[in-house]
């Protein structure tokens, strides 16, 4: 299943090249709840395509995912609280899409695959550089095939990194003190645009910690498999454990990294 889901993942970053070097020629942008939360024709696209390979594979598997596909509402569950039973995929078709819409070039497509509530396998797939996290529980995290170490390391001398969570403005002035206390604990702070890039960033030593203040189940779902495989703490801002139920906070970082950030003053 997993090699499925990795070329599956492939196949969407395929699509998304390809709209990108034709400069989004076709492809509509529209908002959904606010101005900074975009949705294009390419994230629709490739979120249909996914469920219906998927589905080909797993007939009776359930999505949890970002994007509405009316075409397939019997396979569509809305509420998080149905992850306890059975198999379901939680897909963020394209993670970034304000990156993809602007050519900032940095976006994603991210899948977890949950078997009674738990995640069992996440694959986050970056086509600009072509890099693929490969992840299945308790049996470690791939990049291009590459079994990525566990190890452990401070934020002092590190760089760390957040996100705005931009759909939910009451989070604004607690991100932006997030952001200053990163900066003084660290050894620079980044803001990239992908959750999910920021979990695998973290989880292969590019970051040494990452947190966010709110986030979606497809947001999280395959990059916090993917850190924790590596030896990553995933928790939210406050050390408790993340539930898909909620759109909880994250914190995500290497064990020593997490305890400096837990004993910071907000």
């Amino acid at each position: 299943m997993q090699h499925e889901i990795d070329r599956l993942a492939r196949e969407a970053g395929r699509m998304i090249l390809n709209a990108d070097s034709s400069a989004l020629s076709g492809v509509e942008v529209v908002t959904k709840s606010s101005r900074r939360d975009l949705v294009t024709s390419m994230d629709l696209e490739i979120q249909q395509m996914l469920m219906k390979e998927l589905l080909a594979i797993i007939p009776q598997a359930k999505f949890l995912c970002e994007e509405d596909v009316p075409s397939m509402p019997d396979a569509v569950i809305t509420d998080a609280g149905e992850l306890d039973e059975g198999i379901c995929f939680i897909i963020d078709p394209i993670d970034g899409t304000a990156n993809f819409v602007h050519g900032n070039r940095h976006s994603c497509t991210s899948i977890a695959m949950t078997v009674n509530g738990e995640t069992q396998i996440g694959v986050i797939y970056d086509p600009y550089r072509d890099e693929l996290f490969s992840a299945r529980k308790g049996h470690g995290c791939a990049l291009n095939g590459q079994l990525l170490p566990a190890f452990d390391s401070s934020m002092k001398n590190e760089i760390t990194v957040f996100g705005t969570a931009p759909y939910n403005d009451f989070v604004n002035g607690p991100t932006f003190e997030l952001a200053e206390k990163l900066y003084e604990a660290s050894a620079d702070v980044r803001r990239t645009g992908s959750a999910a890039l920021d979990c695998c960033w973290t989880a292969c030593g590019r970051f040494a910690l990452y947190a966010e203040l709110s986030l979606s189940a497809w947001d999280f779902a395959a990059g916090k498999l993917i850190a924790e495989e590596t030896g990553c703490v995933v928790t939210t801002t406050d050390g408790k454990p993340i539930s898909f139920k909620e759109k909880p906070s994250i914190l995500c970082g290497r064990p020593t990294a997490v305890s400096e950030f837990l004993e910071i003053d907000f």
